[in-house]
């Protein structure tokens, strides 16, 4: 394990400081990013403090991208390392897992959880959450979010649990966006309010089942295909860009790629129909 920040200090004067400059500048878009990435890559525990008697609160987001983890530590003040180690997917295949681990500790952490909790679409995590705290956490109902936040919310599930897949020809291209997980409600609901707030015209089906060691698990995917005739998925790709929400590279080149082409097919077509 490399330990690249450590766990930072804190006071009681330290956390007041933090709290209030915290509380002045994130804004329901920032919890709302920042659920997506929790209900995709983050977790929500609590550990028994001998030396305070009492249970510290522990907040963790961990990823295989250094990006998005570096930025949470940043923003929050968190320790941060980096970990390898042996791994057994669901399926049985052995692999090495390279992780970097985020995580808030003590009052931060509980400061956190009671702040994002309310924009956690996964029930399971909610769940979580109000184990950890000692409390029911209530969701903010899905109809009053505004476009600004599904999108937010949306372009950080992308990062965590989807994956891009392009297909292309000489005159043709699609980009196909897929979120995968074993919640199937949690993937209705996406469908949901991607739907209602956004408009996006997206699927919703079972992808596949295999065997585990806790019996069979069945994943599903939701996919929002991208081309000519999905005009709104592609704006959907466009606002992804333009408010510069996502924070992966390798996710937002693909993305920047698509829609540079079809920019730039829409008015080589339309340049050609005046001719």
């Amino acid at each position: 394990m490399t330990v690249i920040n450590g766990y930072p200090k804190q006071t009681k004067k330290s956390n007041k400081e933090f709290f209030k400059r915290q509380d002045q500048e994130l804004t329901n878009l920032d919890w709302a990013k920042w659920a997506g990435w929790f209900d995709t890559d983050g977790c929500f525990t609590r550990q028994w403090n001998k030396s305070h008697k009492s249970y510290q609160l522990f907040a963790k987001l961990q990823l295989r991208d250094r990006q998005p983890a570096e930025l949470f530590s940043d923003m929050f003040d968190t320790s941060l390392v980096y970990q390898e180690g042996d791994t057994v997917t669901p399926s049985g295949k052995k692999y090495i897992s390279k992780m970097f681990k985020a995580t808030l500790s003590g009052p931060k952490a509980t400061w956190f959880t009671e702040n994002i909790s309310p924009y956690l679409i996964k029930e399971e995590k909610r769940e979580y959450a109000g184990a950890v705290l000692e409390d029911t956490v209530q969701s903010k109902d899905f109809n009053t979010w505004t476009k600004d936040e599904v999108t937010n919310y949306l372009a950080t599930v992308i990062e965590g649990d989807g994956s891009i897949q392009t297909k292309h020809t000489t005159n043709k291209r699609t980009i196909v966006i897929v979120i995968s997980s074993s919640d199937k409600q949690y993937l209705a609901n996406l469908v949901s309010i991607a739907a209602s707030k956004l408009n996006i015209n997206c699927k919703f089906r079972k992808a596949k089942t295999y065997q585990t060691k806790r019996g069979l698990v069945t994943m599903y995917g939701l996919y929002i295909r991208c081309c000519k005739r999905n005009p709104e998925n592609i704006d959907f790709l466009k606002s992804l860009l333009k408010y510069k929400i996502m924070t992966l590279d390798r996710k937002k080149e693909k993305i920047q790629e698509f829609v540079d082409w079809f920019d730039n097919k829409t008015v080589k077509s339309r340049l050609e129909s005046r001719v």
